[in-house]
C-alpha cells in the first residue's frame, strides 16, 4: 500500500504540470491537459479513502482520542509548517503579494471551509486537502465508535449509502448553487466546484467509505477481490466517468472502485502476497509521498515563474518553451521535488514523529496492531 501511494501521486504531479502550460505549442499544452483529464482528482479521492482505511485498520484498542490526535498533529503539522514558510518566501521572491487573511487560514488549515478561490489557491495551494484531513482527524474517534457499532452483516449496505452520498454531492451543487461566476475549466461555477471538491464535510464521505472498507476487511466480510481485477475496475470506472458531466468525474463514478482497490491492496499486504507496488524502490517512493505532495506544486509553480515570467492582466504568467525543452524542465521539476521531499521526510517528518508523536511507551518494536505491522512506531502504510 505504501508503494501504491506514490503511484497515485504521479497523476497529481502531472495534472499540476499540465496546469502550468510550459509548452510554447498551444496544441501540445492543451493536449497534455486533455490527456490528464480527471486523473489527478481521482487520485486525491483515493488518498481520502486510503486515509480512512489505514487509520481505522491500524487503530489500537488501547488508543485514546488524545493519543490519536497527538500522532496526527505531529504527522501533519511539521511538514505543513515548513512548506508553508517556503511558500511565503517563494511568493515574495517572484514579486507577488501575500494575502493576510488567506495566509492565516492556510496556516491553521481551515482554508477549505471558505468558498472563495483566493483562500484555496494561495501559498502552498495543495494544503487545502490537509484542511480536510484535519477535519477528519477531529471527528475520527467519534466516527469510529459509530462505525464499530454497525452489524458486520450490514457493512456493505453502509458502503452503498456512502457511495450514493458521494454521488449526490455534485447533484446538490448543480441544483442548489448558482452557475456563475464560472471556473476557467469544467463549465461549472466557482461555488459549485468548491462544494463538490473542497468542502470538508462532503469530502469526509470518502474518508468514511475508507473506514467502512477497513471494517469489512477486519470482520472478514471482504469479497476476496484480487488487486489486478480491482485495478481494472478503476480503469473502467475512470473511462466511464469521462462520459458524464464534469463535477461527477471528480470522484462520484470512481470512488467505489477506488475503495475496492484500497481493500484489495491491503489484503495482499496482510497476506504476504506480492504486488507490483510492494518492491523496495516503490516503498521508498511511497515513504516520500507525503513530503513530495506538499512540495511538488511549489517547485512547479514558483520554479516556473522564477525561470522567467510576464504580467498579463495583473497575473504573473511563466515563460513557455519548445516541447523537448518543456519535457526536460518537467523531468527536472520531478527530480527537484523528489530531492526536497527526501530532505523534508528525513530531516523534519521522521524526527518529529519519533520525538513528539507519542509518549514514551514500553510497547515492543514490531508489535502488530489490528492487522497492520508496526515498525519503529509507525505503521507501514504510511499513516
Amino acid at each position: 500500500m505504501t508503494g501504491l501511494r506514490f503511484v497515485a501521486m504521479l497523476p497529481v504531479f502531472l495534472t499540476h504540470v499540465a496546469f502550468q502550460g510550459v509548452f510554447s505549442d498551444a496544441k501540445a499544452s492543451w493536449g497534455f491537459l486533455d490527456a490528464m483529464g480527471s486523473t489527478g482528482y481521482v487520485a486525491v479521492s483515493f488518498f481520502f479513502v486510503l486515509s480512512g482505511f489505514v487509520i481505522t485498520w491500524s487503530y489500537r484498542p488501547t488508543d485514546t482520542a488524545r493519543t490519536f490526535w497527538r500522532r496526527r498533529l505531529f504527522r501533519v503539522f511539521p511538514n505543513h509548517l515548513v512548506t508553508y514558510m517556503l511558500a511565503l518566501v517563494l511568493i515574495v521572491s517572484v514579486g507577488m503579494s501575500v494575502g493576510v487573511l488567506p495566509s492565516i487560514t492556510q496556516l491553521f488549515l481551515v482554508q477549505s471551509w471558505v468558498p472563495d478561490p483566493v483562500f484555496t489557491d494561495t501559498g502552498n495551494s495543495v494544503s487545502w486537502s490537509l484542511a480536510v484531513d484535519v477535519a477528519f482527524y477531529a471527528v475520527f474517534p467519534a466516527l469510529l465508535v459509530l462505525v464499530n457499532r454497525i452489524d458486520p452483516a450490514r457493512l456493505w449496505y453502509w458502503v452503498g449509502a456512502a457511495v450514493l452520498g458521494v454521488a449526490a454531492v455534485p447533484a446538490i451543487a448543480l441544483t442548489a448553487l448558482p452557475d456563475t461566476p464560472q471556473m476557467p475549466l469544467g463549465g461549472v461555477s466557482v461555488s459549485q466546484y468548491w462544494l463538490t471538491y473542497f468542502f470538508p464535510v462532503f469530502r469526509l464521505l470518502e474518508c468514511l467509505l475508507g473506514m467502512l472498507m477497513a471494517r469489512i476487511v477486519l470482520t472478514d466480510k471482504w469479497i476476496r477481490l484480487p488487486v489486478l481485477p480491482a485495478a481494472l475496475l478503476v480503469v473502467l470506472a475512470y473511462w466511464t466517468s469521462q462520459q458524464v458531466p464534469y463535477l461527477f468525474r471528480l470522484s462520484a463514478v470512481t470512488v467505489l472502485p477506488v475503495a475496492l482497490l484500497t481493500a484489495a491492496a491491503a489484503m495482499a499486504d496482510a497476506n504476504g502476497r506480492g504486488t507490483p507496488f510492494g518492491g523496495r524502490v516503490m516503498v521508498w517512493f511511497g515513504d516520500l509521498s507525503f513530503a513530495f505532495y506538499l512540495l511538488h506544486n511549489l517547485v512547479l509553480k514558483y520554479g516556473h515563474l522564477l525561470l522567467g515570467h510576464t504580467e498579463v492582466d495583473g497575473e504573473l504568467v511563466g515563460h513557455t518553451w519548445s516541447t523537448p525543452a518543456g519535457i526536460a524542465l518537467i523531468a527536472a521539476g520531478f527530480a527537484v521535488s523528489l530531492i526536497l521531499a527526501w530532505l523534508l521526510h528525513n530531516c523534519v517528518e521522521k524526527p518529529a514523529m519519533r520525538r513528539w508523536s507519542r509518549a514514551r511507551s514500553k510497547t515492543p518494536v514490531g508489535e502488530v496492531a489490528s492487522g497492520v505491522p508496526v515498525k519503529n512506531g509507525a505503521n507501514l502504510a504510511g499513516e
